[in-house]
């Protein structure tokens, strides 16, 4: 979420109000506009260098996103909101990975472009109450091989003058996998997924100008874990994981300005381990215009199955994977955001470019993955209260 502060001569009160809307897990409160909203990204990733490509397509995917959103107040207590995501990709992603004629790692990928398409539908109906909030949503979203559905439920309480809140949640998702060309490929004809998760937050306003949030959340998936469309891709058929998140929120009034840093910490069953720091600068240009900079850095620790390359002499129960998502590696991203507000009218555009490599992590593996991604995305919106 972000923040809209208008000028240096802000009150401290809406100031602080502001700052705390800026964290997901504070107590909502019932809309009293509608809100719509219209959003379309463009993602691209960078070509995969030719020489580390041992046969297939250099290039890699481009998805292109169209949202909506619909918030409306219903009654006196309750909100109906609806969100509808449209996607298309083409594009190229590896198969897996092998020793190249260097004896280095080298990609097959892909041969043809792959077209996909997924779209997904959500609903949430929210019921307010004096000092808390109860939501529960379900979304549905379906592409060409992969269905899923999921219900959310979560709940807010707000107590110590309304400074400070509890927010919990609980969500469950069934997954259909039907991979195209299973039988020319023999891969896994059908196959399912179940993931259930919780969470838990506490947030507290720590004066006027700044807030804090703490947050712990755990995610249980069983089922078929691995990727169909690898040459060899065996995961463990249950997964933990673990997740532990801190946000600071906290407003400068001689800058105009407010300071985000989110912390997270992650483990699973897996082995991988990782970190993710976050820091923005929400800054007032003036009384319509914001200019939002930001940076992110992340590094993860591989799976223990991981395995740089395919080992095809092991037997189909032994648990490896190639996939370059589950190796050591570290990323950052650098993002610029604007947002125009002009009466009802809020115009957002932003750009992101994200840099993975094994030399960003702060563990060294024994040779970086050439299947590492780094890819633009560019974003505009326009939201409307009516």
């Amino acid at each position: 979420m972000r923040l809209q502060l208008k000028g240096r001569g802000q009150k401290p009160l809406l100031a602080l109000t502001s700052a705390a809307l800026a964290l997901p897990a504070i107590a909502a409160t019932q809309p009293v506009q509608t809100e719509l909203s219209v959003r379309a990204s463009r993602y691209e990733e960078d070509s995969v260098s030719k020489r580390q490509v041992l046969s297939g397509s250099d290039q890699r995917y481009e998805i292109d996103v169209q949202q909506f959103y619909l918030l409306m107040p219903v009654a006196r207590d309750w909100s109906v909101a609806v969100g509808l995501a449209r996607e298309h990709m083409s594009g190229a992603s590896p198969w897996g990975t092998v020793k190249g004629i260097d004896g280095d790692s080298a990609l097959i990928m892909t041969g043809a472009t792959i077209h996909e398409s997924r779209t997904e539908v959500s609903t949430t109906v929210t019921r307010y109450l004096k000092n808390s909030s109860l939501g529960i949503g379900i979304t549905h979203s379906e592409e060409d091989d992969y269905e899923a559905d999921a219900v959310t439920i979560k709940g807010d309480w707000d107590f110590n003058d309304r400074l400070t809140t509890i927010a919990l949640d609980f969500s469950y998702s069934s997954d259909t996998l039907r991979p195209s060309a299973a039988l020319t490929f023999g891969r896994v004809p059908r196959a399912e997924k179940q993931t259930r998760s919780f969470g838990f937050a506490l947030t507290q306003v720590l004066d006027k100008f700044s807030v804090f949030q703490a947050g712990l959340s755990f995610t249980e998936s069983e089922g078929f874990l691995s990727d169909p469309y690898k040459l060899r891709d065996v995961r463990p058929e249950t997964r933990h994981a673990w997740s532990v998140n801190s946000r600071y929120r906290k407003y400068f009034v001689p800058l105009a300005g407010t300071l985000h840093v989110d912390y997270r910490y992650y483990t699973d069953n897996f082995g991988i381990q990782s970190h993710t720091l976050v820091s923005r600068w929400h800054q007032d240009l003036t009384e319509i215009l914001q200019l939002v900079p930001s940076v992110r850095y992340y590094r993860q620790k591989k799976a223990d199955f991981y395995l740089p390359t395919d080992d095809f002499a092991l037997p189909l129960n032994v648990h490896q994977s190639s996939d370059h998502r589950l190796s050591t590696f570290g990323a950052v991203t650098f993002g610029i955001k604007g947002i125009l507000k002009i009466d009802d009218w809020t115009v957002t555009a932003s750009f992101e470019r994200y840099l993975s490599a094994e030399k960003y992590g702060s563990t060294s593996a024994d040779q970086e993955h050439p299947g590492l991604v780094s890819f633009n995305v560019a974003s505009i919106g326009f939201d409307l209260r009516i």
